[in-house]
């Protein structure tokens, strides 16, 4: 595990870690943050050829066991009076064993053999071609182990590029789930009333694949902002415990909130401290 440090030009504290976010969190402090913000790797979608990495569990089963375990120390971590924002996406069980083609949002796509794919249903009792609930069957989970969830927001993803699809409409949202860690915690409606849209559905434009040799999907600022807006006090420390490309940490530090990271991807821990090291 590597660590830095840091602070931007107006004084606001930075920690990024490279390393197993199950390892890194449970050497945090308990009750230390104030917000999490985050969208861990998505079941069954891509590879990143790392060692360790979550989302290429044999079952969803395994899968969701992988985001609970590390989201039971952001349970220990977050303050009694905090919130958590999940974004995640959904997938499919096609049961014909392999997909293919190209997918022109991320060349780390996972085509051929996926254990999504295998026969069986993933032990789940699926039909083929069924959509799998990834994004609820988490939700279940937690609230089945002390998290409150107070609402499901819809993302509405803007002007994305669209799925390669004929027979089904085209997915154009994903979830982001506000999970409180006690009924009474820190939320501010005024900017969702000032900006006068629903409250519960944001549309926000899909953030272009960033700049360089670095691929990952990273999710737009404005959703991390209305985030913050609405769930975490204007002096208060945010993490993130996938961080990707930083999108989190960055905001919150341009927000002027301190902000701590973790990612398993070393490509992704360069690529994030190279941008902190900007503001």
């Amino acid at each position: 595990m590597n660590e830095w440090s840091g602070m931007t030009s107006s004084k606001k504290k930075w920690t990024l870690f490279c390393g197993n976010s199950l390892d890194v969190l449970t050497q945090m402090q308990s009750e230390s943050v104030n917000c999490v913000i985050t969208s861990p790797p998505y079941y069954s979608l891509r590879d990143y050829k790392i060692n360790g990495q979550i989302g290429l569990e044999e079952t969803v089963e395994e899968y969701i066991d992988a985001l609970y375990n590390i989201f039971n120390e952001v349970y220990r971590i977050l303050q009694t009076n905090g919130l958590f924002f999940l974004n995640i996406g959904d997938t499919y069980y096609s049961g014909k064993g392999k997909s293919h083609g190209v997918d022109p949002k991320s060349r780390k796509r996972r085509f051929g053999l996926r254990p999504v794919d295998k026969s069986g249903g993933l032990g789940l009792k699926l039909q083929r071609k069924s959509i799998i609930g990834i994004p609820w069957r988490i939700a279940i989970e937690m609230m089945s182990h002390k998290w409150i969830l107070r609402t499901p927001i819809i993302w509405h993803r803007a002007k994305a590029l669209p799925e390669s699809v004929k027979d089904r409409p085209r997915r154009s949202y994903e979830y982001v789930f506000m999970f409180a860690k006690d009924r009474h915690y820190y939320f501010n409606r005024q900017p969702l009333k000032d900006k006068d849209f629903d409250e519960d559905v944001w549309t926000i434009f899909a953030r272009p694949k960033i700049n360089g040799s670095i691929e990952t999907a990273p999710f737009p600022d404005e959703l991390v902002s209305r985030c913050l807006d609405i769930g975490c006090r204007s002096d208060g420390i945010v993490l993130d415990p996938f961080v990707g490309s930083g999108t989190t940490m960055r905001v919150a530090l341009q927000s002027g909130r301190d902000a701590v990271g973790i990612d398993l991807s070393p490509d992704f821990c360069n690529y994030t401290l190279s941008e902190l090291r900007k503001l």
